[in-house]
């Protein structure tokens, strides 16, 4: 049973125990008018009303007058008494907007009072009491398996194929609104600041000289340039003249490139450095430039397998958390149980966090309140005013009708006693 279910079941009993109490007292109050009826008849029939037949009398009669007095004014709260339309009964359902509005405005002015609820919270400590709770290790695990129920259920509302499109249509959105040029060229600088770049150039040369110093670039190189001195071959030259330039165009090449490795102020490294700062400049400045990164990044954008890209990642994202969900050494829940220690800890030893977090709680209710109180007022007249005339009348008799019963009960005994003591009177004055 879901707590849900039980919550609403236990309603229904509490109501039906009130309907129960308040039918018992009912029936008291009636059965007390009804003897006070028959107490009054007795004493008129048997005594005549004379010597203490008489007083008797006096005492029920007056009863009765004061129970019935008493029955009519309840049930005229509720209900037109034995149906007749009377002026001025069933107030409750008559009068349900009025009663409404002033409920709620009720509610708001004296209970919906930031005051009153910054000092609750400051006496209920609520810091206090949850390290105390968290301190429990059944309650720590059971909030670590509802925090892991929680994600379970996160992870079935994202996985689905409208939020899907919408995460993704989302991310598109927020990667078209970047500024790349702006982005790359803020990359660039902060690369350039730290010498960066001269490390990249560095990685280029050696990169370089690697290559050369292979015979698969040595063949190459010789190829080419045998191929463009076609006057080499008919000498039979043509190769070993290739080999040969190629050994010397290599050597010179690489020769440059190792003193631009060693000198910081070479040409190669001053000139890459220049392109590197025109980049720069471009990116920032030149519009031609911006438009053309910017249109690539549109098409980018647009491409569908981009798109499909994405909707692939999403769903790698969502399985993944799934299956990790699933295993007994779940991560998720390891990071979530160890959480949830760390906040009780952090709770009870630390009390400058817990003030804090007391402050802030007391904070947020108190504005959250000031901000709220009228639609909560104006929420509870509109719930009252949305219950149907008799379900209000009803609701209202079954919490407050057994005191309402016993305001019968006491009208009959006073009314009795009332017109005892007038009869007593008058039998003394000899009225």
């Amino acid at each position: 049973m879901s707590s849900d279910t039980f919550t609403a079941a236990l309603y229904a009993q509490r109501e039906a125990e009130k309907r129960q109490r308040l039918q018992r007292s009912r029936a008291g109050a009636t059965g007390l008018l009804l003897l006070m009826a028959a107490l009054a008849l007795l004493a008129l029939l048997v005594g005549g009303g004379r010597g203490g037949w008489g007083y008797l009398a006096a005492f029920a009669e007056a009863a009765v007058i004061g129970g019935l007095a008493d029955w009519f004014a309840i049930t005229a709260l509720f209900k037109h008494p034995m149906g007749l339309p009377i002026p001025h009964t069933a107030i409750v359902p008559q009068n349900k907007a009025r009663i409404a509005d002033s409920l709620g405005q009720f509610i708001e002015t004296h209970f919906l009072l930031p005051d009153v609820l910054a000092k609750r919270i400051d006496a209920f400590n609520p810091a206090r009491r949850l390290a105390v709770w968290l301190a429990r290790p059944n309650n720590g695990r059971q909030l670590t398996e509802q925090g892991t129920q929680f994600f379970r259920f996160l992870l079935d509302m994202l996985d689905d194929s409208k939020m899907s499109l919408l995460v993704r249509d989302l991310a598109l959105k927020q990667l078209a609104q970047i500024d790349l040029a702006g982005r790359i060229a803020a990359l660039l600088r902060i690369v350039r600041k730290a010498d960066g770049h001269q490390q990249v150039f560095e990685s280029v040369v050696r990169t370089a000289l690697a290559r050369l110093d292979t015979p698969q670039t040595q063949d190459y190189l010789a190829t080419l340039i045998a191929n463009e001195f076609n006057v080499l071959r008919w000498v039979a030259l043509d190769e070993a003249g290739g080999r040969y330039l190629a050994r010397k165009l290599i050597a010179a090449s690489s020769h440059e490139l190792e003193r631009a490795l060693a000198d910081h102020e070479h040409p190669l490294r001053l000139a890459f450095d220049t392109q590197l700062t025109d980049w720069m400049s471009a990116l920032e400045h030149d519009p031609q430039t911006r438009q053309q990164l910017a249109a690539w990044q549109r098409s980018l954008l647009d491409d569908s397998r981009l798109q499909q890209g994405l909707d692939g990642l999403w769903r790698d994202v969502l399985g993944w958390l799934r299956n990790d969900l699933e295993r007994d050494d779940s991560q998720i829940r390891a990071k979530l149980g160890g959480a949830v220690k760390q906040l009780g800890r952090r709770l009870r030893d630390d009390v400058v966090f817990a003030d804090w977090l007391n402050l802030r709680l007391r904070t947020f209710a108190a504005q959250s309140l000031t901000r709220y109180r009228s639609e909560i007022g104006i929420f509870i007249a509109d719930q009252l005013k949305a219950w149907d005339d008799k379900v209000l009348a009803d609701r209202l008799e079954t919490n407050v009708g057994i005191d309402l019963q016993f305001i019968r009960v006491n009208g009959t005994l006073v009314g009795g006693l009332i017109g005892l003591l007038i009869y007593a009177v008058r039998q003394f004055a000899g009225l």
